[in-house]
Parts: C-alpha cells; structure tokens; sequence
C-alpha cells in the first residue's frame, strides 16, 4: 500500500475549518486548576420509589444533582430499572449494570439481556440499571437535528467542509445549556455511588462493558472503599481514554489505544480461519488475505473504501458475522496490484449522546491542523483501518462544552477486593492490550482471557468464562492470573 500523496498532506496541513471553535476551556490554566468535587459532596439520597415495568421488571425515577459542586441546587431526574432477585433468602444484594457506548441506555439493555445471564446469578442479585445522565429516559439533551446530520465527507480531498460537516453536532448540542458541562463519566460515577446507597447495598457490585468499563474504573477510584466486585468486559485503557501518556497529546483516543491495530488483528483472523475453513467460508479459494487487497484496491480506484470498510468494521464486531462478511467479499470485484492513495476513507460518525460523554472525557486534538501528520503515519502503518482511528474523533473538535469535574486519575488507589478484567484476544474496539494496561493501571485487575473474536463476551459467549464471572460475583474467588476461556462457538463451524 502506497503512503497518502505528499501535496495531499501539505493541502491538509494548510486548511483549517472555519466553523471550528476556540480551545475548550479545559486549555485554560484557571479551568485546569479547579479541583474536582469530591465523592458526592453531601447530596441527598434520592428515595426509590419502585412500580411494576416491562413486564417482570420494576422502575423507579431517581433524582440526582446537576452539578455534585452544588448538591442542593438543580437536580436531574434518573430512569433506573431492576429485575429482584429470584431467590430473596439467598440475595447478596444489587448487581448495576453499564451496557457500553457512551451514550447507550440502561434500562432496555437490560430488559434485553438480563436472561442471558446465569441462573445463579440472577438468584443471588437484583439485577439494576438505569440510563445514564444525558441519555435516554434520564434528562436526555438537546441536540435539534443532530440526528440529521450527514456523514462528514473526506477529510483528505475536502478538510474545510469535513471539519465543519463535523462540529454540526456540537454546535446542535450547544442547545441542551448546562447539561453539555456535567456528562462526564466521573458524574455518572456519582450518579452511581447515591443509587448504591438508595438500594441499601454497604458497598458496590458493578458489571460494566466496553464504555461500562471505563465508568466502572473511574468508580473504583472515586470510592475505592466502597467496591465489593467488579466486573469489566471489553476493557478501555483508562489512561488512554482520558488524557494518554506523555507525548500523546497529540493523538485522538482511538490512535491512544491502537484501535486500527486491534481491527488489523482481527481481519488476519478472520483470513486464517477463513482459509482453514475451506468450502464453508465463501472468501476461502487462494489467499484470503491477498484477494482482500485486491477488493480494496479496486474500491480505492471506484467508489472508494468507505463502504467496503464500513460493512468489514461491523463484521469484526461479531463472528457470527464473518459467514456474511465472506459471502460479500467473494462478490466484490478486486484488482491486482498496489491500491490507489485512500482519499475517502471510512470515518465513524457518532450519535449526540456518544459525543456528549466522550468529548468531556477525553482529550483529543483541537484543531484540524494536528490531524495532517497524524493521517500520514497511521495510514502508512495500518492502511485498512489507520484514517479511521485519526479522525474518529473529529467530531469532538470545538465541542462547546467541558466538564471540570471529570476524573483524570489516580486509577489505583487501594481497594479491598481484586477487580476482574474480562477481555476477547481479539476483539477489534477493546484490544486486550487495553484490557492488559487497565488492570496494571489498576493494581488490582486480574485478567481473563476468552479465545475469541469480536466485541465483550456480549459478542463472544463463553460458558466457562460465565462461571469464572458467576464465582467472583457470588464468592469474590477471582480467576487465577493467565486463565483462558474457550468460547462457546467458532466461526464457520
């Protein structure tokens, strides 16, 4: 694969947008130096008042402050969810749940999944929920026409029009006011400590996936003393989610946590198993691999990559998707030889909701300038899937909000239990590098591996990593460092 055209990198370098806005205020000395508020600053907790829902389950609203700085001023209303414990004279008490994104609601993810988990899990715990702040049933924002914004188009050929097609959302946000400034994952932490309290649990039992995690961790260092277990699943570097290590200033989240890397891992599975597979995988005739080079460079030549890659990105997510992803590829015709430079890449676009956590969580590039050199490495290094990783964020440039009480860090302080980390080996948005440098982060974490592909064991069913979880939650017995897991299916089987 050729490195993208050098006039192409000047072009890039030399153009800003004209609708970006100035630094958030989180580049300001002053804004840097308030301290965040600390644990929930005395709020009330909010009384749970629980009605039947949804059939089996019960729901209750939960009021919270806007602003844990002024935990008797404004307050926000939670919609939380819980199905009671099917054996109340064997309970060990509530077991919360995050379902991942940001931006995902809590209280459907759990009317959809909450069978799937094992009998004695749900004998020994209610099993509670609820919808993040901002999000869904709990105050959601404001964001006129967000949902109808286009993709952003190149931000190769037409940088001016990408970068301001994607700061539309932010400036559609603007609109929710105070709200945009209080999102952060630290709040939903504190959300989570008074909801603690309000179901009568002395300390917490959390199961946190993908962005669950992060939420989980940024928990297990607010309140430290107050965990009991917690489970992660498809782990976020915590440090690179919020701010990278030194000298990552630079580099938006994805680039921090080498997503392009995790996907590429992922895809040479998908071709080595595709190969093994022979008849049953559709793409499996020669070398997989090869063959998919040449769909891509005949996609970079015609209609560009952005859709072949878009349906590739969705099929890593789950194995069960690669039977599909084969029939697609074999369909598509290929060329021989070197693809042409990437000009329209495939860039994630992401919902307000999504945009409204992780732009105030994360430090990412400010301005369109620092994304030039950054386009030139990545795609060089990971060609398939590098572009993507450097502009995920874009939509984060000029958000027009910050929230001065987001966590940073310390991620360990000390705890009384160890916090199980569950990772796929490969798993294309949570590598287990990720899942590896969280639980050192933590000083805590044990880690467990499941031998497969896709995304959280949501993605990736294991019945033996399903116990290993079940005798941590109800016994705090956590898997000895360096277990693995089967899964319960291969892909093409």
């Amino acid at each position: 694969m050729k490195p993208l055209l050098p006039a192409l990198l000047l072009l890039l370098a030399a153009c800003s947008a004209p609708a970006a806005a100035p630094a958030p205020p989180s580049a300001s000395p002053a804004a840097a130096a308030v301290p965040p508020a600390l644990g929930t600053n005395g709020a009330a907790v909010p009384a749970l008042r629980w009605t039947p829902c949804h059939g089996k389950y019960q729901c209750a609203a939960a009021s919270v402050p806007l602003s844990y700085r002024e935990p008797k001023g404004e307050s926000i209303t939670l919609s939380v969810i819980r199905l009671p414990a099917s054996d109340p004279g064997r309970r060990l008490g509530s077991l919360f749940f995050n379902f991942g994104g940001p931006g995902t609601d809590g209280v459907g993810e759990l009317t959809r999944f909450a069978d799937r988990y094992p009998a004695e899990v749900r004998a020994r715990f209610d099993l509670v929920s609820f919808d993040p702040r901002g999000i869904g049933g709990s105050t959601p924002i404001s964001c006129p026409g967000a949902d109808h914004v286009p993709a952003p188009g190149s931000p190769l050929r037409q940088p001016d029009a990408f970068f301001a097609a994607s700061t539309a959302t932010g400036r559609s946000c603007a609109a929710s006011g105070a709200l945009l400034s209080h999102l952060s994952t630290a709040n939903v932490a504190r959300d989570l400590e008074l909801l603690r309290q309000a179901v009568g649990d002395a300390t917490l039992n959390f199961y946190g996936y993908s962005y669950g995690t992060y939420l989980g961790g940024t928990y297990a260092n607010l309140f430290p003393d107050k965990v009991r277990a917690l489970v992660l699943d498809g782990t976020l570097d915590l440090v690179a989610n919020a701010t990278g290590k030194p000298g990552q200033e630079k580099e938006p989240v994805d680039v921090r946590a080498d997503v392009a890397g995790a996907q590429q891992q992922e895809l040479d599975q998908f071709f080595a198993v595709c190969a093994a597979a022979g008849p049953k995988c559709a793409f499996s005739g020669g070398d997989p691999k090869a063959k998919f080079a040449g769909v891509f460079a005949r996609a970079s030549r015609t209609t560009g990559v952005g859709s072949l890659m878009r349906t590739v990105d969705s099929a890593l997510y789950q194995s069960g998707r690669w039977k599909r992803l084969a029939q697609t590829l074999a369909a598509m015709p290929a060329d021989s030889g070197a693809a042409s430079p990437v000009l329209d890449p495939y860039v994630p676009t992401h919902s307000a909701a999504f945009l409204a956590v992780q732009c105030v969580d994360s430090d990412n590039p400010g301005s369109p300038v620092d994304y030039a050199a950054l386009a030139a490495r990545e795609s060089e290094r990971q060609p398939y899937f590098g572009l993507g990783s450097v502009f995920s964020m874009a939509q984060c440039v000029g958000w027009p909000a910050h929230d001065a009480d987001r966590y940073t860090g310390p991620w360990n302080r000390a705890r009384k239990n160890p916090i199980l980390v569950l990772n796929n080996r490969f798993d294309p948005a949570t590598p287990l590098h990720n899942a590896q440098a969280t639980a050192a982060e933590l000083g805590d974490g044990r880690v467990l591996v499941v031998d497969g592909y896709g995304h959280t064991s949501l993605d990736a069913p294991s019945a033996c990593a399903s116990a290993a979880v079940t005798r941590y939650l109800t016994d705090l017995a956590a898997p000895a460092e360096g277990t693995t897991c089967a899964p319960d299916a291969v892909p093409f089987s």
